[in-house]
């Protein structure tokens, strides 16, 4: 017993004494009792990639004009990649202003609000197919007014729950826009 409280180099040269069908089992009961090697490097996990964040909405673009003219419908576009502003006058004595900006959703209930030094206005406008917001009027006085502030620049947004669209400033629109707006104005006299 004593050798056994000596340490382990001792047990093991008592053990060596004894004939091998005895000292082998006792050898192996001794390793068992041992701490367990150090486990190797831990289970890898699989990876799960998050998916890439959309880029953030900015906050302001500016956007550039162009005209049109084909019969009975003057046509002008405010654009920009992020976000595009169209007006169509005509046929007949209606107006319609529809934004629409790639890769964005739409809501039911829109609107579309215009600041600028020449007025501020809003108009009620429903989201659609590849339109964010939509809306409607008839070709009066109050639209001739509204597309007058368009055409002298300021910013355009479109406000809706869930929607983020960037704000569109739109430039003044120079010879160009007053041009042009004859067109309305002949649609406007029918």
């Amino acid at each position: 017993m004593a050798a056994l409280r000596a340490g382990r180099g001792t047990v093991l040269m008592v053990f060596l004494r004894w004939p091998a069908f005895i000292a082998l089992p006792a050898i192996l009961a001794l390793a068992a009792c041992q701490a367990a090697p150090p486990a190797g490097p831990p289970a890898s996990r699989p990876v799960t990639r998050a998916a890439r964040p959309s880029p953030p909405t900015p906050s302001r673009v500016e956007g550039a004009w162009s005209f049109g003219v084909a019969g009975d419908r003057c046509t002008a576009q405010v654009a920009h990649r992020e976000a595009t502003l169209g007006i169509t006058a005509g046929p007949g004595r209606t107006v319609t202003l529809s934004v629409g900006a790639p890769g964005r959703r739409s809501a039911r209930s829109t609107r579309i609000a215009f600041r600028g030094d020449e007025g501020a206005w809003e108009a009620q406008g429903r989201g659609g197919a590849g339109r964010l917001a939509l809306a409607t009027m008839p070709l009066d006085e109050a639209a001739e007014g509204r597309i007058r502030d368009l055409l002298g620049g300021g910013t355009v947004t479109v406000q809706a729950q869930g929607v983020e669209v960037p704000a569109l400033g739109v430039p003044d629109a120079g010879v160009s826009g007053r041009d042009w707006y004859g067109c309305v104005s002949r649609l406007a006299e029918r």
